[in-house]
């Protein structure tokens, strides 16, 4: 009688478990997550108008929408940004949120091995689309 009980109770806690993994998994953060190391490293945060090029690609010369942090582009001007036609995350034109290196030219801080400003052998940029999300995580890191 003992051990109907347990398996009983040990079926019920399998189910309940399986039930808690399958909320989680439906009610699961699909957006992009804003790097934490990325945005350590970058000295300039801005939401920018972001062009496809001919190939497609992001294009080069952005007109910023936003400026995130001090001393950056300032809002409606145009920059170039060499290595954004390599940037992963695009997925058409709009506004972006793009995290920038110190001084001009800038360029898109690519993807970070560990937190610093060594931008020596780095991943390719990430870009985010901008979005309530993407504004909500980005102020929770830059704090």
């Amino acid at each position: 009688m003992i051990r109907r009980w347990r398996l009983v109770l040990a079926a019920v806690a399998f189910i309940g478990w399986l039930s808690y993994l399958g909320y989680a998994a439906l009610t699961k953060n699909r957006g992009p997550v804003v790097s934490h190391i990325q945005v350590a490293a970058a000295k300039h945060a801005i939401v920018a108008e972001v062009n496809a090029g001919p190939d497609g690609k992001p294009d080069q010369h952005v007109t910023v929408v936003e400026a995130l942090s001090k001393d950056g582009p300032a809002k409606g001007s145009k920059i170039e940004l060499d290595n954004l036609p390599r940037a992963s995350g695009f997925i058409g034109p709009g506004q972006y949120l793009l995290l920038l290196t110190d001084h001009p030219p800038f360029l898109v801080v690519g993807q970070q091995r560990s937190p610093g400003n060594d931008l020596s052998g780095v991943g390719s940029p990430l870009i985010y689309p901008w979005s309530d999300e993407v504004k909500r995580e980005y102020e929770k890191l830059a704090k």
